[in-house]
């Protein structure tokens, strides 16, 4: 079992927003070793930048630190660019959200269905998880924004 972290779940836990709890609770399972924990490497520039202007660069990194030590492992996405960039073309979420989706479909495995990749209320997979080929992979840690 797996689970990929968009950039703003982890954001709220970080920094105690609005449904930290159930994201914290998903980070347990990774650090007890329920379930491999990732961000691609483009979500996890967004939640730096981001962390970053809240606080400093370098509060930023301990975040990330503290995230690693629990064990949320970056994941490489170079060769994703292109599914990336149909799923942009076809359901029109942010770039950030569209590798978070590809990276989510590259982890989990057809016959299992065993990799959900969690999100917050941004609206931006809200085409793409009404496709079958989705559906199985998307879950909202909250309904509405911080």
């Amino acid at each position: 079992m797996t689970v990929v972290f968009d950039a703003e779940p982890l954001l709220a836990f970080s920094f105690d927003e609005r449904g930290a709890r159930e994201v914290e609770d998903w980070l347990d399972r990774v650090y007890d070793g329920q379930r491999s924990g990732y961000i691609s490497t483009l979500n996890l520039a967004e939640f730096r930048y981001v962390a970053a202007r809240k606080t400093s660069p370098e509060r930023a990194d301990a975040h990330i630190d503290t995230l690693r030590d629990m064990g949320v492992t970056e994941y490489d996405i170079d060769r994703l660019w292109t599914d990336a960039s149909d799923l942009k073309a076809t359901y029109s979420p942010a770039i950030g959200d569209a590798y978070a989706i590809a990276t989510a479909k590259d982890i989990d495995d057809d016959a299992e269905h065993d990799t959900t990749l969690l999100v917050g209320a941004d609206d931006d997979s809200d085409g793409v998880e009404d496709h079958a080929d989705f559906a199985h992979l998307i879950e909202r840690f909250r309904n509405d924004s911080a």
